[in-house]
Order: structure tokens, then sequence, then C-alpha cells
């Protein structure tokens, strides 16, 4: 259950997977942040938290509303019976090709935030897993004790100062702030999965991608036992909660 939280969060917020399930995606990541080693000699301003600012919210909730109906109406149905007729292990198969290629982003991400020994971690399960893992297939590294710690664009403008900027709710992407959208787009050309070709095999991974985070929210919702009566608001403090957790690597300040 713990690779497949961390699974999950490396799909969201690498292939633009968790987002596309708006809300939903935080009810699920609410308290499932992991504590990871301290921050590197950066110090990002605690801007990166903002968790009250929300000047758009009338307009963010219509859009909340927009996905939570897509999600209900179209990707629920169809995460159900991806569950159903695709086997355990060829699910995790492609999950795991999937968490590959953000190794490669994390790695990355952790240079530019001088996390030389994150950095390092991540660049050996890239190659570990890419050869012997037959292309990412399998997770040899995590059973080798080299364990996936996902970093992104949007936490990278966060350790360098850039703050948060006001809270927002993509359509189909979900939460998001100004600063995550903006490294969003600006990374997306650049994404390891956009170079994958035939598009035919990369929108293939995407939407694996998709199905594969839907089904952990599946199951993660109907353990969970949780009643919420503002969804909105609830996703919305998760999300921003979360996303200050994994800033601070864990720590975030009092």
């Amino acid at each position: 259950l713990e690779f497949r939280r961390v699974l999950f969060r490396s799909v969201a917020s690498a292939f633009e997977s968790a987002h596309f399930l708006g809300g939903t995606t935080e009810l699920a990541a609410h308290a499932n942040d992991l504590a990871v080693e301290p921050l590197s000699f950066f110090n990002p301003a605690d801007s990166a938290a903002v968790l009250a600012s929300d000047p758009f919210e009338p307009v963010n909730r219509l859009v909340f509303g927009f996905n939570e109906q897509l999600d209900r109406r179209l990707i629920r149905p169809v995460a159900r019976v991806y569950l159903q007729t695709l086997p355990g292990p060829l699910r995790d198969g492609f999950s795991n090709m999937l968490l590959n290629l953000d190794d490669l982003v994390s790695f990355l991400n952790q240079l530019l935030q001088a996390k030389p020994s994150k950095a390092a971690v991540s660049l050996a399960r890239f190659i570990f897993n890419s050869s012997f893992g037959i292309v990412g297939f399998f997770d040899i590294a995590s059973e080798a004790g080299l364990y996936h710690e996902s970093e992104d664009l949007g936490q990278t403008f966060a350790v360098w100062g850039v703050p948060s900027g006001p809270y927002v709710v993509l359509p189909l992407f979900g939460p998001s702030t100004f600063r995550d959208a903006s490294a969003r787009g600006l990374f997306q050309p650049f994404a390891p999965i956009r170079q994958i070709k035939p598009s035919r095999t990369r929108y293939s991974l995407i939407a694996t991608g998709l199905l594969s985070a839907r089904v952990e929210l599946l199951e993660v919702s109907q353990s969970s036992g949780l009643l919420v009566i503002d969804r909105y608001l609830f996703a919305r403090d998760a999300f921003l909660q979360r996303r200050r957790n994994q800033i601070y690597d864990g720590e975030p300040p009092d």
C-alpha cells in the first residue's frame, strides 16, 4: 500500500494524472504525506504555502464541480472496468514504467534544488530499472532499498523562493497554484513521456497512468470512511497542506 501511495503521487506530478481527477485526488492524498530527508541549502519562503489565499473561490468551485462530474460520469466507470479486466501484475508493470520516467524528472529537479544525494538515488533508480527492470516494467530498485521520491518543477520554483500565488482549480487538471500551473506549462513540452514515439504508444501510457491513479483512489476511498460536508474546502486544504509538506521535504516550519 505504501508503494501505491508513492506511485500515485509520482504519476500525479509528472504526467498530469492526479490533477486530472480534480479535488477527488486530494481527498485520498490528505493523509498520505511521507517524511523524507531535510531540505537543501535553499530556503523557500513560507509563501510557498498560502493556505488561505483563494480569491477566485466562486470560479474555482464551478471548475471543481465540472471536474467532479467528469470523474463521476467518465473516469471512475472506466477505471472500474480497467481494474476488473487487466491483471494486477500487468497494471503494476505499466505503473512502474511511468514511475521510472518520473525518476528522471525527479533527478533533474533534485539537482536544481541542490539535493545531490537524492539526485544520485533517483538516477541510480532510473538506470537500474531501465536496464534490469526491462524499461522500468519491474521496480528492481525498490527491492534493493532505493526508493522513489518525486520532485517536480513547481517544487523547484518554491525551493528557489518563488511565491505560490493564489489557489486555482484547473479544468481537467484540478487543484493548483499560479506557481505550479506555470511550472506545469513550462515543463510539459520537455516531459520524458512526451518524447516517446510513436504517438499511439505515448498516449497509451498516459491513459494507463490516468487509470492506474484512479484505481488507487477507488481502493483508498472505499477504505477511508470519510464523511466530507464541503468537498471543495476539504480538497483545497488537503492540496495546500500536502504541497507545503512536499516543498519542505516533510519538515515544514511551525
